[in-house]
């Protein structure tokens, strides 16, 4: 597989992609329906293909069909209201039919499924339409348009999908059929759906409040079979909260009784006190870590202001002095850094054991809350499953209580007074007779219209009738359409197929990894030469490194060896207890701290220039006939030489332990690294550019970083431009479609953090060579990169702090 296609699939595995799957996919809401449709439209493809991708169907409508369907819905409306325009009517439907099969024909392409998604997407676009057109007018003017071009619509798909399944099987008939069975009502919430089937309703001989209102009771005496799954899925779960609670609801169509929902509160209170017991045990271990820092704190402190004590009265020259000074801020820093991450840990355990002490009170008006229950749920389960009959008793009293709503429809009363029967003392109303008229209402009126409305939950439109849609929502939709996982209506998308071989263990293996961080100090050599003192060459290395240190310890770097011109750093997700020698095993995590030292190294490198650039004639006094005049000279004036003194070159390298890196104690009792990342990262460190410090890490690092992170944008040709803003959905599109077809890398965007996969040059048959300035690190014939050790090659990327426009 090509390095891109692997990044393709990485970038579907991200936090990032995955929660903008969770809003446009919508998964909980298809699990939630799915059962429902492969129960209703039983061993259908079409409800099959769909099981299959696990998720909603997204279609994206060019602006021709979006407009041709506005135009349609408008022009048909204005039709109707004046009726004598006829021939402006036929011309104006002529031009559309044709247009409308074109797009049509295209887009199928002899594929049955897909003609099942043209006419979904349709038919919801043209109810938002609708709804658009028709919302400032009475209710029975609504329906009868309703109704009228229900009929239009029915016949034109009709036509169309017989003339392109000409001599094919056709697939999805039942789906298509639902349709035909209830007029194409406008987009609307369910009291103004049952006003609008009103009379639909008295023509099957039952009032519509009256439905509703046994409907309602049915469901709630009643509930899916998922209870049991529902229950399994409580009982296997290590944590509960909340939110855990909600998802599992929202996934399952869910309709408990009062009983059943008794067990799941007897279920989670029984579960939830060993959830304390382990909660509060995370708290006080965190609680001993803050007190060994702040112990910590107060002795290293004592400690170095005996040693300031003693630098003042032995006072030979500053640096040592700012170099102990450097060294208190160091410690600080690192412990304040420390205390910082375990208090935010303890807030959030405390936070976990209130919620969980919570749980214990739960209450059945609680629980309720968490199960999602949408306006047609309580319809769903009449179709779902086999309801029972409500008794006679039952039915008086509902009766009863729906009375006042149906006295204010005439022909409702006549209605129901059909039913009516002479009773002991009272009137009263035959259930028998009212149960059948409910069941015919079920089956010809609500299971079709049910239908329809489900189908359209797991098949989604874009862009949506007067909304917006987010940047956000642009670009998952570009890389969808890219890896072929959206319907381009009347919009050509060049799909690069992902291979399949591609497994999401192999993705995920880049999750939790351990870095190496070496950083190598520039012009060294040349500071020592020009130096000519051996103590001096000392003292100023040493303040030096407490620049870098600080910002390792800052970051949760532990730093295991000073090489004289450098050093060489750990990063793992345990630094703590490794640095307060409790175990030398590495927890792997997230690295970017090991990225946001090195651009913390890189500035810090700056602002010790910054700092100390009028110590420079102090410290490089010239022994050479030739004289440099420092007085007043600003870095920019310096000759290359002295400029490239106190940059750095960092590498870092990131993996697997104990494969790829491994901590020890060496033959001297002290830490040690060993394995192939720290002579990767010893490699990186030596990439050297005109007049910059380097920050270059492996393709590990840059694919940790997009896993662990909230956001992340592309890096390419167009620049650094992350937002949308001003365009329409098009547009959009296109720009992400641009971004990630000429990508260069990466952005971390909450850190500002660029990712430039390093440029290839062909220099030489057989040999390649990756360029930044005026280095090169050669690349053998095979494209990997190896070191004189014979390391492995890796995809290199280039690390810089970036302000995003």
């Amino acid at each position: 597989m090509e390095r891109d296609d692997f990044e393709d699939v990485l970038v579907l595995e991200t936090k990032y992609y995955k929660e903008l799957a969770d809003t446009y996919r919508d998964a909980a809401t298809f699990n939630r329906y799915i059962p429902i449709l492969k129960k209703v439209f039983e061993d259908d493809p079409f409800i099959k293909a769909l099981e299959q991708k696990g998720s909603k169907e997204l279609v994206y409508l060019g602006r021709k069909i979006f407009a041709l369907q506005e135009e349609f819905v408008c022009t048909y409306v204005q039709f109707l209201s004046d009726e004598t325009q006829i021939d402006k009517w036929e011309r104006f439907f002529e031009r559309y039919g044709k247009s409308l099969f074109e797009i049509y024909e295209k887009f199928v392409e002899g594929d049955s499924c897909k003609m099942v998604i043209f006419e979904v997407a349709n038919r919801k676009l043209l109810r938002d339409l609708l709804a658009k057109y028709t919302k400032e007018i009475s209710f029975e003017k609504q329906m009868s348009i309703s109704e009228r071009i229900s009929i239009v619509v029915n016949q034109l798909f009709t036509y169309m999908a017989n003339q392109l399944m000409r001599n094919r099987a056709i697939t999805g008939t039942q789906i298509t059929a639902a349709h035909k069975l209830i007029p194409l009502l406008p987009s609307r919430s369910y009291n103004d759906v049952m006003r609008l089937l009103g009379k639909r309703f008295l023509e099957k001989g039952l009032p519509g409040p009256l439905y509703s209102a046994l409907a309602k009771h049915i469901a709630m005496s009643q509930y899916a079979d998922t209870k049991a799954d529902v229950m399994y899925i409580l009982d296997r779960k290590v944590l509960l909260d909340k939110e855990t609670l909600v998802e599992i609801f929202k996934s399952h169509f869910f309709i408990p009784d009062n009983e059943t929902l008794d067990e799941i509160i007897a279920l989670v209170k029984k579960k939830v006190p060993d959830m304390i017991r382990r909660a509060m045990q995370q708290r006080r271990e965190i609680e001993d870590k803050v007190k060994q820092i702040r112990q910590k704190l107060k002795d290293t402190t004592e400690a170095i202001r005996q040693q300031l004590l003693k630098l003042t009265e032995d006072f030979s020259t500053e640096e040592p002095i700012e170099s102990m000074v450097k060294k208190l801020r160091r410690t600080l820093l690192a412990d304040g850094s420390d205390l910082k991450v375990l208090k935010n840990q303890l807030q959030g355990r405390a936070d976990r054991e209130q919620e969980l002490k919570g749980l214990l009170n739960l209450k059945e008006s609680d629980l309720a809350q968490f199960i999602p229950r949408r306006e047609w749920d309580p319809f769903l389960v009449l179709v779902f499953m086999q309801h029972g009959k409500v008794s006679d008793g039952e039915m008086q009293a509902i009766i009863k209580d729906t009375m006042g709503e149906i006295k204010k429809d005439k022909d409702a009363v006549k209605v129901l007074n059909a039913c009516r029967t002479s009773g002991f003392l009272k009137e009263k109303y035959d259930a028998t007779a009212v149960n059948q008229k409910f069941d015919v209402v079920t089956d010809e009126l609500i299971a079709p219209l049910l239908q329809s409305f489900l189908l359209e939950e797991i098949v989604d439109y874009f862009p949506r009738v007067s909304e917006v849609v987010p940047t956000e929502g642009v670009r998952y939709l570009a890389e969808e359409a890219l890896a072929g996982r959206v319907n381009m209506i009347e919009k050509s998308i060049p799909v690069k197929r992902v291979t399949e071989s591609t497994s999401r263990e192999a993705v995920l293996h880049f999750k939790n990894l351990v870095s190496t961080l070496i950083y190598d100090i520039r012009g060294s050599t040349f500071m020592g030469t020009k130096l000519q003192d051996a103590k001096r060459e000392s003292e100023i290395r040493n303040y030096f490194q407490e620049s870098m240190l600080a910002n390792v310890e800052k970051n949760g770097g532990i730093p295991i060896k000073d090489t004289g011109d450098g050093g060489i750093v750990l990063f793992a997700a345990n630094h703590y207890d490794i640095k307060n020698k409790k175990t030398i095993k590495l927890a792997q995590g997230s690295v970017l701290p090991a990225v946001r030292c090195a651009l913390e190294m890189v500035q810090g490198a700056r602002s010790f220039v910054k700092e100390n650039i009028y110590k420079y004639k102090d410290w490089f006094r010239e022994t050479e006939k030739r004289k440099i005049d420092f007085e007043g000279a600003t870095y920019a004036t310096l000759p290359p030489a002295y400029q490239s003194i106190f940059q750095v070159g960092i590498g870092i390298a990131s993996g697997a332990y104990p494969k790829e890196i491994y901590l020890e104690e060496n033959a001297f009792g002290e830490l040690d690294l060993a394995g192939m990342l720290v002579r990767e990262a010893n490699l990186y460190s030596r990439v050297k550019a005109r007049e910059k410090s380097t920050v270059i890490c492996d393709d590990a690092t840059v694919y940790n970083l997009l896993l662990n992170v909230d956001k992340f944008s592309f890096f390419s040709e167009t620049g650094a431009k992350t937002e949308t803003l001003g365009r329409d959905i098009e547009q959009g599109l296109d720009f992400w479609l641009n971004q990630k077809l000429s990508k260069r890398g990466f952005i971390v965007d909450l850190y500002k953090i660029l990712c430039n996969k390093l440029g290839q040059e062909v220099v030489r048959p057989g040999s390649m060579t990756i360029m930044i300035g005026v280095f090169d690190v050669m690349i053998d014939e095979t494209g990997e990169i190896k070191d004189e050790k014979g390391g492995r090659g890796k995809y290199l990327f280039e690390l810089a702090a970036k302000v995003i426009e």
